[in-house]
Order: structure tokens, then sequence, then C-alpha cells
């Protein structure tokens, strides 16, 4: 009995260890071999193969050259080529957190995994992904690095568990802050001047009303999402944060039940009423409210610095002598154009299986990876140049779906570093001093110069929003205020959506005159007490840690 007892244990634990090493690749099922030092080297290339399995979106682009494939195309072989590190789709599914819930429950995890946080602190509270503070600071490219550094600490505290690198972060790119569209055209014609302040913001849609600017009887003056969240601008002049977890006395607190928030949304609600605001903006779609720009109907909207690469371009087939400027306001009482820092944390956080025997094998495919979108090193440009019958349809650096790790990192200030790039090139009138993924922006700057807007429409909006865009995006008076909190709770995913739901009505019957802006003290209590107030003290926790 004791014997057979003691056999029963041992097929036990041979069957956790087989359900725990899951498809991993690379080794990860026998006994990990020790990591010399020349292993940690960015660049080192390994005498033998090292393949890791992955488990990727089923949404990828397919714009791949004939014989190519997700896992063996230019950008997969030159990681092969450079480090002898391949990849294998482990599966491919369109819903990423609910596939990686039930390989937690079976131990079948891949070696790498794209992950939303969620699902990080998952992993990390399980004990299932590596620690990489090691592979990173020895293997990870000073091109990783200084893309990484340019956040600051803000970026890689996003995934540090007691001082540990648990993962490396996708990145969201700073500056991405709505700016005032306007119609520079309208402007002079009714003899006005670019707005500065709140105040001038709304004279001068009233002005367009008035004077019905458009010609069409129906010129609206500014045009706004259906949950009013493109009006953050606004919002700001009154110190008001609207969605966003923010610092104040010393606590982390939501910014829309914040007294600023209810000055805001006063404005907000009276300028509706006086008719300066699209009436029916609660009920249009995406669709129609860029019809109202693209028909000529509205000359004010708020966007972010890539309005180009929307539909808002072929307003100029409607109106060829329309002139679209990007303005940093309104400005608040201090001079300031007021925005939140996004979370830098953007698509996802890469994982690495803490039974893979080659973590900084991931690194080195990042590393490779990174330089060949960005064109970081010349040797990765020349690599590109030697193989030209087998580039990419679509060769810009966005399109990392066919990498082996579709993971985009940038610089946080990479929109100044675009435009200035740009600037330089053109002033000096060397094009050859462009970086290679910006040549298409630079060519569609100097079409346009030439010819105005007799360019087509995609180069007109690829002028619109790497010119006008970028360069407002990084206008001088710009201030931004640091988040006091990204991520979720344990209650928020309980709560959480209710809440949202809440906050989204209130907002929409203040500025919509069906309830008075009292109903705004209503809402802060209701919020507070069906789990707010809950959901707020988790946060100051977790953003003490």
């Amino acid at each position: 009995m004791h014997k057979r007892s003691k056999i029963a244990s041992l097929l036990m634990a041979c069957m956790v260890l087989v359900v725990f090493s899951g498809c991993s690749g690379g080794n990860s099922d026998n006994a990990q071999p020790q990591i010399s030092e020349q292993d940690y080297e960015p660049y080192g290339k390994y005498e033998t193969p090292v393949e890791f399995t992955i488990g990727r979106n089923t949404n990828h682009v397919n714009n791949l050259p004939p014989g190519d494939t997700i896992e063996n195309n230019l950008a997969t072989r030159y990681v092969e080529d450079r480090v002898n590190v391949k990849a294998k789709v482990a599966w491919e599914t369109d819903d990423m957190d609910q596939k990686l819930s039930l390989s937690m429950t079976t131990g079948e995890l891949p070696d790498v995994m794209l992950v939303s946080r969620e699902i990080f602190n998952q992993l990390v509270d399980n004990d299932l992904i590596a620690d990489m503070t090691e592979v990173y600071e020895k293997t990870a490219s000073e091109g990783v690095k200084n893309i990484y550094a340019s956040y600051g600490d803000l970026l890689l505290d996003q995934v540090k568990v007691d001082g540990k690198i648990m993962g490396l972060p996708m990145t969201n790119i700073g500056n991405q802050h709505q700016l005032l569209w306007i119609r520079k055209d309208w402007v002079d014609k009714v003899g006005a001047k670019l707005p500065e302040t709140a105040e001038d913001v709304w004279n001068l849609a009233r002005t367009f009303v008035e004077k019905d600017v458009s010609g069409t009887g129906k010129t609206v003056g500014m045009v706004m999402d259906s949950n009013a969240m493109n009006f953050s601008p606004m919002f700001a002049t009154h110190g008001a944060f609207p969605t966003n977890w923010i610092e104040k006395d010393g606590q982390v607190v939501y910014g829309s039940v914040q007294p600023e928030m209810k000055q805001a949304l006063a404005e907000v609600s009276s300028m509706y009423k006086e008719g300066l605001i699209d009436k029916q903006f609660a009920v249009r779609s995406s669709e129609e409210k860029e019809a109202l720009v693209i028909n000529g109907q509205a000359g004010i909207v708020f966007n972010p610095w890539w309005i180009g690469y929307t539909n808002y371009k072929d307003s100029i087939k409607q109106n060829p002598e329309a002139v679209w400027v990007a303005v940093s306001a309104p400005l608040d009482q201090d001079g300031k154009f007021r925005t939140i820092r996004q979370d830098p944390v953007g698509g996802g956080i890469v994982v690495v299986n803490k039974n893979f025997a080659h973590p900084e094998a991931i690194m080195k495919s990042v590393n490779l990876t990174t330089d060949f979108l960005y064109s970081l090193t010349e040797d990765a440009i020349n690599y590109k140049k030697e193989h030209p019958d087998e580039m990419l349809t679509d060769a810009s650096r966005w399109n990392n779906d066919p990498t082996q790790i579709p993971m985009q990192v940038d610089y946080d200030d990479v929109l100044k570093r675009y435009y200035e790039d740009l600037i330089k090139a053109d002033e000096s009138g060397d094009a050859s001093a462009v970086q290679e993924d910006r040549v298409v922006s630079f060519k569609a700057y100097q079409e346009f110069k030439e010819k105005g807007n007799d360019v087509d429409v995609n180069t007109y909006g690829e002028y619109l929003s790497r010119i006008e865009g970028q360069r407002e995006a990084n206008n001088p008076n710009l201030e931004v205020t640091p988040a006091g909190f990204y991520g979720t709770t344990e209650t928020m995913k309980l709560k959480w959506a209710n809440l949202q739901k809440l906050e989204e009505e209130t907002i929409l019957k203040i500025i919509m005159g069906q309830a008075s802006i009292d109903e705004f003290d209503t809402f802060v209590d209701t919020w507070k007490r069906t789990g707010g107030d809950e959901i707020t003290e988790e946060v100051n926790e977790m953003a003490q840690r």
C-alpha cells in the first residue's frame, strides 16, 4: 500500500510537470541550461537554434509577398539570420484574454505572450512568468533602452513588481491629446483671429453659426463626440480631467467626480443651449460626425494630431478651398494648454513563460525586430536593401504584424523627433537626411507645398497629420498632467461598467439640458456609494506599492 502510494505520487508529479511544461519550446521541457554571459549579448548568435512558441491574435494584416508566412518572412528571417532565434505560432485567437485564462488553468502556456494588464497581474500572482530584470539590463539593445528611457521611469514602472521587471511593455507615445482643428479659410472669411482662450473658441463658433459661414443654412458651431470626451481641452481649462485618475491633495482621485468637473459641465451645457455645439451630437455615429466636416457644415472640431489619417482628409474633395489648421486652444488662465498623460503602455505587455530556458532570446528578437522596423542600425537598413523583392507590401514601421513578436515600441517624444526630422530636411533641401520610415511623409510635404489642395486626399492627409498635427502636438504652451493610476482593481472588475454607464448618462443629460447642473452632486453621491469609494481606496493602495 505504501509502495503504491509512492508510485501514485510519482505519477502525479510527472503529470503536473507535463501539464506545466505545456507547449513551451526552446528546451523548456528539459533541464534548463545555464545561461552564459555570451548568451546575454544583445546581438550574440546562438550556435544551435533557439525556438520559442507564441500565442497571437488572428486579426493580423496579411501583407506578405507570395510564399511568405507569418512565421517566415523578411522580418523573421532577419532575426533568424543574425541571432539564430526562431518563432513558432502556438495558436491564434480572436479573444486573447479568454484564451490565456483558459491556458492558465490547463498549464498550456506558450513561451511568449502579449497580454493585457489584467492577465499580466494574474500571471504574476500565479508565478507563471519570468523575471526579466537581468535579461533587460544585459541583453536589451541600446536602441530599445533609449526608447524606454525616453519615458523616464513611467513606462517600466508599469511592469515592475517588487522592483523586478516582469514584462516588456509596448508603448503608447506621448502628445496624442486632442487639438482644436479649424477651417482657417472660414476664419479669414469672417475677419476673425485664431482663438486662444475658451471665450475665443466659443466666440468663433458663435460667429460661424450666426454668419452661416458654410453657406448651407445649417452651419454647425462645434462637433462633439457622442460621449463628449473629445471636449477634454474645454474641461481642462477648469482643471477637470474626466475618466482619468489624478493626484490631488496627496491622494489619487477620480477626475469625473471632482468639483472642477461641475464647473466645466456648467459652461459646456450653456454653450450647447445657445446652439454652439451640434444639437444631435449624442445620437450621431462617427461617420455622421465626420460627414459634417467633410461636407463643409462644420469648421471646428477636436481631434488628435493624426486627423489626416481619418476620413476628414476627404473634406478637400467637397471643398477644394478648405484650409485646415491645428491650434492648441483653449488655454487656461495661466496661458497653458493642459492635457493628461495617457497610459504609457499601449497594446499590451510581452511576457515570457517562467519555464522557457532562454528568456534572453526573446530580448534579442525584440532588439532586432525594433532595428528592422525603425531602421535603427545600418545593418538593418542594409539587410532590407539587399532583399528588395522580399519587402513587405507595406514597409512602414507601423506594420509589426509579420514580426516574430508583434510588439510596437517608440519614443515618448517621437512626434517631436519626426516633425523636426522633416523640417530639417526641408530647410536643408537634403531629402537623404530623412529617416527611412519617414520618407513618405517628406514626399507628401513637398508635394503639398508645390500643389496645395490639388494633391490626392491621401497625400493631403499625410501632410495634415505629419506637419500640422505633429507641429501643434508639441506646442510650447503644452502642460501635461501625470495620471495617478493606470490599470484595474478587483472591485472595478465587478462594478466599473455600471459606474461608467452612470457617468456617461449623467454627463450627457447635463450637457443637453435634460438634467440641471445640480444633478452632478447626486451623481457624485451615487458614484461614491455604489462602488466609487471602494475602488478609490483600492486605487490608492495599488498606487503606493
